[in-house]
């Protein structure tokens, strides 16, 4: 299949997730004089908006890294290629929610983040899914991609899923650490993790 219109796609829909997310933060409404307060009060819904951006726009780049290590896509990998960028398109959804209930606290702001740690488990599986099935079917990779490399890559590439699963307990103790670890491994991401395609010898 044509891996183009793949990336095409899913380039669309990344950018409709990443541009969806300011939507969750509200214009105040208050007495005059009060706007500041207002403005300094929403600042859960601030930091969950930065860690979602960042951790769209850096699966947005490491997605692009691992199409250009490929030649082709088949069927199984577009199927889990969807899976992936539904989970991408339904991040503005437990970002609202951390905006929402941060602030108040309580059993509602660690489920809030439960739910946002579990969202974040869910696109850690995907990723590494579909790179550990890119690199068990040669015929898809660019030639000279060392697979080897790739394997040892595995690890690093798939850091952030320990961190996302740890944020389950972690929701529980405080919420809001639970923002602060999602952006910390978007930042961990900004560094490429994928092994470049090897050289060919003469």
């Amino acid at each position: 299949m044509n891996k183009r219109r793949v990336e095409n796609f899913s380039d669309g829909i990344f950018a409709v997730a990443i541009t969806i997310l300011i939507f969750n933060i509200p214009v105040p409404h208050g007495a005059p004089g009060t706007l500041f307060d207002s403005l300094t009060s929403q600042w859960p819904s601030y930091a969950a908006y930065v860690a979602s951006f960042m951790t769209i726009g850096v699966m947005w780049v490491n997605h692009h890294a691992m199409f250009e290590r490929m030649t082709a896509i088949d069927r199984p990998l577009l199927m889990l290629n969807l899976l992936l960028v539904m989970l991408v398109v339904f991040i503005p959804y437990p970002t609202e929610l951390l905006g929402k209930y941060i602030p108040g606290g309580g059993a509602d702001a660690r489920t809030a983040a439960t739910f946002s740690a579990l969202v974040s488990v869910g696109l850690a599986l995907m990723f590494s899914s579909m790179w550990t099935y890119i690199v068990t079917h040669p015929a898809l990779l660019v030639p000279g991609f060392d697979r080897e490399a790739a394997w040892k890559s595995l690890p690093r590439f798939s850091i952030g899923f320990l961190f996302y699963v740890l944020c389950v307990p972690l929701a529980q103790i405080s919420p809001i650490a639970v923002v602060v670890v999602l952006a910390a491994v978007a930042v961990y991401y900004v560094v490429e993790r994928l092994p470049e395609p090897a050289q060919p010898h003469d």
